[in-house]
């Protein structure tokens, strides 16, 4: 049984999760007597927390409870425990997480903390209960747990890493001190262990880039984003490929220079990532730059094609009006008058419906330009002169009106 254990925890070392637990069903399928099959089940329930099977991982603690009460108190599988409960409340869906699982995580660590004083992962429990304390937006008590775990000990050799980086989450989110932020991400990639899961560091460099991109250091911002993908490809990881993506992309997008650059990334985000079957607002995003990327460089079907997919993934976005009117702009370049028309009319009749005026002079220009192009001249020169009342006398599209409108107002006499 010895061997076994010792091959168990090999397995575990390396994070080969799979053949962990094949060797543990198979050994618990042996007679065993309690204390062993105990062992096992903690086992199995640690290979199964650290690959999110959550409900799984509990079943195997309540069958220590029934197997051996006595062990189950023990402050180690007490922790084992709250982690279960506290990994279940992150990770449910929207609206569905229930807060009897961190009352409860919050309740047990707690407990250890009050009777086993001494006990060797004691860093790990107030890390723990920080985060607890972030579901229940209490940041600053959180910083002070974060704080406490660095000073006390801990069998988890990346947890100072991990404590500088809920530190400069606090900062960047709730403090907003960016400064501070940086330094506590930076300290949390030096003292991040090497032997650990690289995957933790690409979102650790997301986070730096987005702190750099707000404090304006956009090569800085860049070289993040780059770090994040470089290590997510390395280590073959899809979901944070995806994220490193999207944040390369929201790093560059704001500067035309990267645009060549920055379309192979969004354009790999997509192939890479579940295509959403409803509503994806973060879809809506990167199709949403696409279109923006396509029409700056003169790819207007690209640009069509991209904004109305932003609708389809957010019909219901907040920039309606504008994303409207840049879908109109694209379909005009691309020779898709009607299509331009419907996106003005969509519009115009989304701004009657929440009580706003539409008094930017180019939304007026455009319509006369597509009315202009579809032959329908009185209703071009009704949207000239609109655009006429509200144009400034410095913008540059002025003369370019005044001539249009002169040009509609000849033919419309003709007809």
């Amino acid at each position: 049984m010895a061997d076994q254990h010792y091959q168990v925890e090999s397995l575990l070392a390396k994070r080969d999760y799979k053949r962990a637990e094949v060797q543990i069903a198979r050994a618990l399928r042996s007679s065993l007597d309690t204390i062993d099959r105990v062992h096992l089940l903690l086992m199995r329930s640690r290979v199964r927390l650290k690959t999110g099977r959550v409900d799984e991982a509990l079943i195997d603690l309540q069958k220590v409870q029934a197997l051996n009460h006595d062990m189950f108190s023990e402050p180690v599988v007490l922790e084992l425990y709250a982690d279960c409960h506290l990994l279940r409340f992150e990770m449910a869906t929207v609206g569905f997480a229930d807060r009897t699982d961190i009352a409860r995580a919050r309740e047990i660590y707690e407990r250890i903390l009050e009777t086993a004083s001494n006990y060797r992962n004691t860093g790990w429990i107030h890390y723990q209960l920080g985060r607890v304390l972030l579901t229940e937006y209490r940041s600053e008590e959180a910083a002070r747990r974060f704080q406490t775990a660095l000073l006390e000990p801990t069998e988890v050799p990346a947890l100072t890493a991990y404590c500088y980086e809920r530190l400069g989450f606090i900062e960047f989110y709730e403090m907003r001190q960016l400064e501070r932020s940086l330094h506590f991400f930076n300290k949390a990639v030096d003292t991040y262990p090497t032997a650990e899961d690289p995957y933790w560091l690409v979102q650790v460099h997301i986070l730096r880039s987005r702190v750099l991109r707000e404090l304006k250091h956009a090569g800085d911002a860049v070289a993040a984003a780059r770090t994040a993908v470089d290590i997510a490809s390395a280590i073959e990881s899809r979901r944070g490929l995806a994220d490193a993506l999207l944040s390369i992309s929201e790093t560059l997008f704001p500067f035309p220079e990267y645009d060549r650059e920055t379309v192979p990334y969004l354009q790999h985000f997509i192939q890479i990532s579940r295509k959403p079957l409803g509503i994806d607002v973060t879809w809506a995003r990167v199709h949403e730059m696409l279109g923006d990327i396509y029409y700056r460089t003169g790819q207007h079907n690209g640009a069509l094609a991209a904004y109305e997919a932003a609708f389809t993934y957010n019909p219901y976005t907040p920039w309606e009006m504008s994303l409207q009117y840049r879908l109109a702009k694209s379909a005009y370049q691309a020779g898709e008058y009607s299509r331009a028309l419907q996106a003005l009319d969509r519009m115009m009749r989304g701004a009657k419906a929440d009580n706003e005026n539409i008094n930017d002079y180019r939304v007026y220009n455009l319509l006369g330009n597509c009315l202009y192009a579809l032959n329908r001249f009185p209703d071009a020169i009704q949207a000239y002169e609109r655009a006429m009342s509200l144009v400034p006398p410095d913008a540059p599209e002025l003369d370019q009106i005044q001539q249009y409108l002169r040009v509609a107002t000849g033919f419309a006499r003709r007809v």
